[in-house]
């Protein structure tokens, strides 16, 4: 009776697990899933949280007065050694004033901010390369099945042809006509599979997960009818000192010179080196305590040169910065004019392919297939207005892609989502 439970309890497990498996498996990430699985888990990421913990620790560093130093000594030991000599113990301590440790501690933990910035722009670039995988993936998906409805089309009109060279009305050179579309078509199915794979191993690469072969895209129809965002420029131009990492960049510079210049300035400022000691003449048999204060002179006219030198470096360091923050500045305003542009040119296109260019194509072909049945048009015309159709189908789910890339693009710039669906 036990080995019969523990067998059902197994196999109840078993079944479990099974089920468990088939749920996971048969999980369809969405771009949501993509992109939050490439923030956490893509390969890239993990150097810089290295980068950030080496840089981390610099701060303790620098932060604390440098190690002190212990000296035993020897001295005035006769050549003829008719008496012990003189011993002597020093403890000796450098010191950093006026608040040079407050600011090398300062600049430590600038220094160590680089790698969020830098971990910022990785992320931007992979939310850009996860969506433009996904929507390639996506008009794969949808030009595989334009190709799999134009092959039924084409083979229903082979058929006819077929049937009408049997009765002795169609003609031989109609058919190979026909059937070489098909095979066309055949070519270019075999080169968006191949492509397919590229595009889910790049997505594989890209977010770290095992996806299946046959993953596919989903929900992505919803990014196009969603009403696109007003892309005002002037607004956007005020992201973009928030939120793209170029400025970020700068701006760390900017406060890494400032810094430095404080150091720089604060050379001025003499260190000391205090020391205290113990020594023993033996000769005299007494014991004396020493005292001692050492103390720089960077104020010498030299050194005075020297750090004039540097200051005026920091200050045409801080001019450059300012000068490659306006350069910036111009640059990716003109980027951003650009972009909206061309996203405002894409949704004129589409709107236009949707409303005006594919349903005349799709009634011309219509007529034209009507037509040639009656015999009224030759097969050259029907063939043309065929491979028309397809033409404008696939401009069609291309420039919708190119929409969605171009709005991908922007996000990067401006560092901020603008549309997003799971």
């Amino acid at each position: 009776m036990k080995l019969i439970i523990i067998y059902i309890f197994l196999l109840f497990n078993s079944a479990f697990a099974q089920t468990d498996s088939n749920i996971s498996n048969n999980y369809r990430y969405g771009l949501n899933d993509l992109i939050n699985s490439a923030l956490k888990s893509n390969v890239q990421l993990e150097p810089i949280e290295y980068e950030k913990k080496i840089l981390s620790s610099k701060i303790e560093q620098v932060s604390y007065q440098s190690s002190p130093m212990l000296q035993l000594m020897v001295d005035d030991i006769p050549v003829n050694f008719n008496s012990a000599g003189m011993y002597s113990l020093n403890y000796s301590q450098p010191l950093k004033l006026f608040g040079k440790l407050e600011e090398a501690g300062k600049l430590a933990r600038l220094n160590s901010l680089l790698p969020e910035i830098q971990r910022e722009e990785l992320q931007n670039e992979l939310i850009k390369s996860v969506k433009e995988n996904y929507f390639m993936l996506s008009v794969n998906e949808r030009l595989l099945s334009f190709n799999e409805e134009f092959k039924e089309i084409i083979l229903s009109i082979t058929g006819s042809l077929e049937i009408k060279y049997s009765v002795g009305k169609g003609s031989q050179y109609d058919i190979l006509k026909s059937n070489n579309e098909y095979q066309k078509l055949l070519l270019e199915e075999i080169e968006l599979r191949n492509n397919k794979k590229i595009f889910i191993n790049n997505i594989r690469t890209l977010t770290n997960l095992d996806l299946p072969d046959g993953f596919t895209t989903k929900n992505l129809e919803i990014l196009l009818k969603i009403t696109p965002p007003v892309l005002d420029t002037a607004s956007l131009a005020a992201e973009l000192r928030s939120g793209n990492t170029g400025y970020k960049y700068l701006q760390q510079q900017s406060e890494v010179n400032r810094i430095e210049t404080s150091v720089t300035e604060l050379e001025r400022k003499p260190d000391l080196n205090i020391m205290s000691g113990y020594k023993y003449a033996s000769e005299m048999k007494e014991s004396f305590l020493l005292f001692s204060v050492e103390m720089d002179l960077p104020f010498m006219p030299w050194n005075e040169k020297r750090i004039d030198a540097q200051i005026t470096e920091r200050i045409l360091i801080e001019k450059r910065i300012n000068s490659e923050v306006n350069s910036l500045e111009v640059n990716l305003k003109n980027e951003l004019r650009n972009i909206i542009v061309k996203i405002n040119s894409s949704q004129e296109k589409i709107k236009y392919l949707n409303e005006v260019l594919i349903p005349q194509t799709e009634q011309t072909f219509k007529s034209s297939l009507i037509s040639y049945e009656t015999a009224a048009n030759q097969f050259i015309d029907l063939l043309d207005t065929f491979r028309t159709l397809r033409e404008n189908n696939k401009m069609l789910v291309e420039e919708e892609t190119n929409y969605l890339i171009l709005i991908s693009s922007l996000e990067k710039i401006i560092g901020k989502q603008i549309l997003t669906v799971n």
